[in-house]
């Protein structure tokens, strides 16, 4: 079993209550995204579109949002993007931040910055467009990560396409290896269909751009429809706007998001109630 089909079975009486439209919980992990700038123009990258102010998520407001998040019941945040997360000019400062709360950390980056505060990450992720063109800088990078680390996680995402068919074939040292299909290019082997009805747990997600709008899931990025409202998630989660933006998600990237790559039928005949 992986460590999605974990979680999923962990919360498996709660998604059954969201379905049944019985509560409408307090998410467990926060996406931040604490850059719009990135340093790199990736073929098929759904952020391009994105980057058009450039801005940093101020540090003030990071500490309340994590605050907030934290009191309500958050378990784990993970710098993700939008932008390249490690470019933001105080990345050490938040990380050393949720080091002193009962938090793990999680950073999803393309690993061209090595900062030592990534080390106290219980996972580091590093997202490659092409495998048989690995930037020298990032193969140091994740050599710097991989000697240095202690508690953690080295993990690397290869995207399957035309010019990279067979990225299970590349030899790279790391505790983990994930192969996605890129998709949305003409170099991609499959197309994401028109139209793909949102997964039912979109309410235990939570989405915050750099300044400080809230998503419901972190594949609507940027999609004002899709925007639960600016402020704290004690402030927007389970309002009529969040209702809302759940509602307007009318084409999901069914090949980003591994949700869909679950077997929910078979889940459904399972005994899991003793989780």
């Amino acid at each position: 079993m992986r460590y999605l089909d974990y979680k999923i079975a962990y919360r498996w009486g709660v998604i059954q209550r969201i379905k049944e439209g019985d509560i409408f919980p307090y998410p467990k992990s926060l996406t931040v995204y604490p850059s719009e700038v990135c340093n790199l123009k990736c073929i098929g990258c759904n952020s391009k579109s994105i980057h058009r102010k450039n801005g940093f998520m101020d540090f003030g407001l990071f500490k309340r949002i994590i605050d907030d998040f934290e009191a309500r019941g958050g378990r784990a945040v993970a710098f993700e993007g939008g932008g390249e997360p490690m470019l933001h000019p105080e990345i050490d400062k938040m990380i050393y931040y949720l080091m002193n709360k009962v938090l793990k950390i999680g950073i999803i980056t393309n690993g061209t910055i090595y900062k030592k505060a990534m080390l106290h990450a219980d996972w580091v992720r590093i997202s490659i467009p092409n495998g048989f063109n690995i930037l020298p800088i990032v193969k140091k990078n994740i050599e710097k990560l991989m000697e240095n680390r202690d508690i953690t996680a080295i993990g690397v995402k290869f995207l399957r396409s035309k010019l990279c068919r067979r990225p299970e074939d590349i030899y790279i040292y790391v505790d983990y290896i994930q192969i996605k299909d890129l998709r949305n290019s003409p170099y991609s082997y499959i197309k994401n269909p028109k139209y793909v009805k949102p997964c039912g747990i979109t309410p235990l997600r939570a989405v915050v751009d750099y300044d400080g709008t809230f998503y419901p899931c972190p594949y609507f990025y940027a999609q004002r429809k899709t925007a639960m409202g600016k402020g704290l998630l004690s402030e927007v989660w389970g309002t009529d706007q969040h209702k809302r933006a759940i509602r307007n998600i009318r084409n999901c990237n069914k090949y980003d998001c591994p949700l869909l790559e679950v077997d929910w039928k078979e889940l459904e005949k399972a005994d899991l109630e003793f989780i």
